[in-house]
């Protein structure tokens, strides 16, 4: 196992195996942090790190990945799950639905309990009990911005989950945790301050005593409650006014918003320029999946990402049959589907082009949608260099022509995402 990994880490930073495993055997201690503010969090700046730490950083995170088989969560799995289960809640007698959030999760994470987990389960090397038990007793909190730090939660994650499923086992029809987004089903009434009573202590006994449940940020329901929704990782569920009456499913509000605004530029940005052309293009994006070749934030590899409402929402794909097939879908989401650009061309009083009409018409936006249609943002599979830049051109007047492949495709990304 530490073979393989030191194996990785000569081809991901060029370096010799001798020199990594003398590095990682010496090294005793990291360089205390630099931090800053993104969006109002505290997170580590990790270009600042120097390369011979980010090794020794990058072998702990792996050392710990592979030892505990650790799997991050993932939002499409999560969603699919809740989606065989949420829309069918009402043929239950008795439910309870619970769905809560930490309060500053990472930075309120002991890291003394992650050391005293890893070295109960973790059969560590001399060196390497040195420097993780001084690492985490040098460490006051576990601030986001490193692989390592996002290793010591999911293990420590992974043993909440288990205390849950444990406690909970008798009633449970599903519980679901997306970093610090989880939520809770029953097929029983139970109530909300036992709910929250029991889950307190679980939180204590695995994360510490400064960690809590984010009551803002809380929703309790059970079979009795109408007339209601709640969203989970950017999807809502709603709740009519009979009991009897199933959930509805659909893209959170807040995210609705989002795409709206973004349509709303699109149409006002075209009350200037009228180019139709332009126009049926940036609002195609809006439904299309983007897919390209890149690395995400904060990491080195390249590997295939995707972009776009029509990637992020598949889930609601299996609701809406041949484009018509709404009854399980939330109004809000239906009209944004159907009715969305209309409604934004006459607010702003901006006529809408004959194109236009013939293509919401046609349904093709959602069409796009529905059919997983994509632009692929690759020099060898997908666009050309020469196409991609006339993509590039409806949004620019800049001189483009000595622009590369992947400078190209990352305005359009900036442009359209």
């Amino acid at each position: 196992m530490r073979g393989n990994i030191v194996e990785t880490l000569t081809n991901d930073f060029n370096e010799e195996k001798d020199i990594i495993s003398t590095l990682i055997e010496n090294k005793k201690e990291i360089t205390p942090y630099s931090k800053e503010k993104v969006k109002g969090r505290e997170i580590i700046n990790k270009d600042l790190i120097p390369n011979n730490e980010k090794i020794v950083l990058d072998y702990y995170k792996l050392l710990l990945n592979t030892y505990y088989k650790v799997t991050y969560p993932n939002r499409s799995y999560i969603m699919t799950e809740l989606m065989n289960i949420i829309p069918y809640l009402h043929l239950y007698n008795r439910y309870t639905v619970y769905k809560f959030d930490f309060k500053n999760f990472f930075y309120n994470i002991n890291p003394k309990k992650c050391f005293n987990l890893i070295q109960r389960s973790l059969n560590l090397k001399p060196y390497e009990y040195y420097f993780l038990r001084k690492y985490l007793h040098n460490i006051d909190k576990l601030t986001p911005g490193i692989g390592l730090h996002n290793a010591f939660v999911e293990i420590v994650g992974k043993q909440f989950d288990l205390g849950i499923r444990n406690k909970f086992s008798e009633n449970m029809l599903h519980f679901a945790r997306f970093v610090d987004d989880c939520i809770l089903i029953l097929d029983e009434k139970i109530s909300r301050t036992y709910l929250e009573t029991e889950i307190g202590k679980i939180i204590k006994d695995i994360f510490g005593e400064k960690l809590g449940i984010n009551n803002k940020k809380t929703e309790f329901r059970d079979s009795e409650s109408v007339k209601y929704s709640f969203d989970y990782l950017g999807y809502e569920f709603e709740k009519g006014q009979a009991a009897n009456q199933p959930f509805k499913v659909g893209i959170a509000k807040k995210k609705l918003d989002k795409y709206n605004d973004k349509i709303e530029k699109i149409i006002l940005s075209y009350d200037q320029h009228h180019d139709v052309r332009l126009l049926s293009f940036q609002l195609e994006l809006i439904f299309k999946r983007i897919v390209y070749y890149g690395s995400k934030k904060n990491q080195s590899k390249n590997r295939w990402q995707v972009r776009g409402i029509s990637d992020s929402y598949k889930e609601l794909k299996k609701f809406i049959n041949h484009n018509e097939d709404f009854e399980k879908i939330t109004n809000d989401t239906k009209n944004f589907f159907c009715k969305s650009i209309f409604i934004c061309f006459k607010r702003n009083g901006v006529r809408i082009p004959a194109k236009i009409v013939n293509q919401i018409n046609n349904k093709k936006f959602i069409s796009l949608f529905l059919n997983n249609k994509a632009i692929l943002l690759h020099k060898k599979v997908g666009l050309s260099h020469s196409e991609l830049k006339k993509r590039v051109m409806v949004f620019t007047n800049e001189n483009l022509e000595n622009y590369s492949y992947n400078e190209l495709a990352n305005k359009l990304l900036r442009n359209v995402v």
